[in-house]
């Protein structure tokens, strides 16, 4: 299983709308229901960012909800699916927040979200979270992340 989360130039858990995100850090989890274990494999840089494009310099992209306008626009609306170019073959997206343009461009393609809170500022935070979250694992007492 793959899994994405949103993080900032800091390499912290970017908790706003994960398309103005500067990065995307991608984990893999492997093992069984009593040893999950999860390995970063890469980070990626937001396709936005890129490019300077509306999505990452519009201090309103932040925000958990596009504006009435925007989210009935189609081209806006296709805006979102640019995310697929880096998270395109991660099975859950984890982040704080998210609009329903998002969520719906996720859903399009099968990927879930999974919803964190605003205190978890590191992405071995956020796993962990997850990982409880879902029920992936019987026992806390093995989950790990692999060096």
């Amino acid at each position: 299983m793959i899994v994405a989360i949103p993080i900032d130039a800091f390499k912290r858990v970017y908790h706003y709308n994960p398309c103005s995100a500067t990065m995307f850090a991608l984990y893999e989890l492997t093992g069984e229901r009593n040893d999950i274990r999860y390995q970063h494999i890469e980070s990626k840089l937001n396709p936005w960012k890129k490019c300077e494009g509306e999505m990452v310099c519009d201090p309103k992209m932040k925000e958990s909800s596009c504006d009435t306008d925007k989210s009935r626009d189609p081209h806006h609306i296709g805006e979102h699916y640019a995310l697929l170019e880096v998270i395109g073959k991660c099975d859950y997206l984890i982040t704080g927040q998210y609009c329903l343009n998002t969520f719906y461009a996720m859903r399009n393609v099968g990927i879930k979200i999974h919803k964190i809170p605003p205190f978890m500022k590191t992405t071995h935070e956020a796993m962990n979270h997850f990982i409880i979250g879902v029920e992936i694992a019987d026992k806390l007492q093995n989950i790990h992340a692999v060096s």
